[in-house]
């Protein structure tokens, strides 16, 4: 006769398999949208870094993502799926039983030649990255099952249709267009297409972020001075709902925010520069004229060293005092936000902090032109100011400083002046010599 007991135990948890400590937590496992469904981070008991794991031809790879933020993880677990596809299916093209191309087919190899590019040095790895997202999130999803060979002018135009249906802007139009002709060229170079269809040309108006008034940019300085100390209450509730990451650490106005207003208009360089900027990076130099010369990393192409105008020194010196009593001083501690190591999102909470103190200082987040004003816009503040209250000095000088060209100058740092702005040295006389 049968036991039951032996059948009950089995439903008791002494006795049931009990899972390792690296396996999956089940209601962890996510997903990452618009990519392969073979594509999922996780969590695990081992750990309280996310994981990585795809399947791919046949084989598991998996990966620790080293950070405990999900939206860190999702980008991080993007770039490991992109560099293993490239890696094991390198730039070859797939071939198809019926001998007809998709455009899905030609993406990774396309993505290939660009990685190379990105690993001499060519390309950018941000540039990189924007592009294998516009690729995957809305390139591929159009293009994907359209024949290679039949992909032409009408099919693009029905493209540009959608998204602008979608109230994407011309810019965005144009590149999502680029990221299609990389494909297409890539077509062509393997002699898969006969010729790159014509595509239809966007016409794109250019317009300058809103810079500001001299003005307004003591109002900010001094409304930010005022707010030392001040918490912004409403974010924190706002962000808290939305479920985002701690921030009430960086929703507290400190020096530091009146510090990076004085510092970018007296130096021209741009946000970016504040989250990789280092005492390293200074030099105070005292001679007939009292600068600073920043040689910071390289941005945009450009590495040559910025010269500073004197007021970024006594900004500097500020700041430095500060930094002592804090023993952040060191030549490998940052300028801005020092104790935020991981600098990902230092321009964000820079950027809450700054559009809070435009707020209460009454200044309207758009200029005249009607483009957003933003933390850019004090380093279009700087170059605006030279260009006013700068004498005689030439565009090729303030672009090279400003590691930008003359052309940048002339289209979007010029582009909101006015002749009246200058009228003395319309109306100035050359002295009699």
């Amino acid at each position: 006769m049968l036991d039951l007991s032996d059948f009950e135990a089995s439903n008791d948890t002494n006795y049931q398999y009990r899972r390792h400590r690296t396996s999956a937590i089940t209601e962890t496992v996510s997903p990452i949208a618009n990519y392969p469904s073979k594509l999922r981070i996780y969590l695990t008991n081992a750990s309280p870094f996310w994981q990585v794991r795809c399947f791919i031809k046949g084989k598991t790879y998996t990966k620790s993502l080293k950070t405990t933020h999900r939206r860190v993880a999702i980008a991080a677990a993007k770039d490991f799926f992109h560099r293993m596809v490239a890696n094991i299916y390198g730039s070859t093209i797939v071939e198809r039983p019926d001998k007809e191309l998709l455009f899905k087919d030609l993406v990774q190899p396309a993505l290939a030649i660009e990685e190379a590019r990105a690993s001499r040095g060519e390309l950018s790895a941000l540039g990189l990255t924007i592009l294998r997202n516009r690729l995957y999130k809305t390139v591929l999803p159009y293009f994907g099952e359209t024949a290679i060979a039949k992909l032409g002018y009408n099919e693009i135009a029905d493209f540009i249709h959608k998204l602008s249906t979608q109230n994407c802007s011309p810019t965005t139009i144009q590149q999502y267009l680029v990221a299609t002709r990389k494909v297409m060229n890539h077509a062509y170079a393997n002699n898969l297409i006969r010729h790159v269809p014509k595509f239809p040309s966007v016409k794109i108006q250019s317009q300058a972020r809103g810079s500001f008034t001299l003005v307004e940019y003591k109002t900010l300085a001094r409304t930010a001075k005022q707010q030392i100390g001040n918490h912004i209450d409403e974010l924190n509730k706002t962000q808290v709902k939305r479920g985002r990451f701690a921030v009430v650490g960086y929703t507290l106005i400190t020096n530091e925010l009146q510090w990076v207003i004085r510092f970018m208009v007296n130096s021209f360089i741009r946000p970016s520069d504040l989250k990789n900027l280092q005492h390293q990076h200074v030099t105070v130099v005292r001679s007939e004229h009292t600068y600073l010369r920043l040689n910071l990393p390289e941005s945009k192409k450009h590495d040559k060293p910025i010269v500073t105008l004197q007021g970024a020194v006594f900004v500097y010196e500020k700041l430095l005092e500060y930094h002592k009593k804090n023993k952040c001083s060191e030549p490998t501690d940052y300028l801005f936000m020092p104790s935020l190591k991981d600098r990902t999102h230092l321009l964000l909470y820079l950027g809450w902090q700054f559009m809070f103190i435009q707020r209460l200082a009454n200044i309207e987040a758009n200029a005249a032109n009607g483009m957003n004003r933003t933390l850019y816009s004090l380093r279009h503040t700087a170059i605006t100011f030279r260009l006013l209250y700068g004498g005689s000095i030439d565009l090729l000088t303030l672009a090279r400083n400003a590691r930008t060209s003359v052309e940048m100058v002339e289209k979007f740092y010029s582009s909101n002046l006015t002749s009246e702005m200058n009228i003395d040295l319309l109306q100035g006389k050359r002295k009699k010599t």
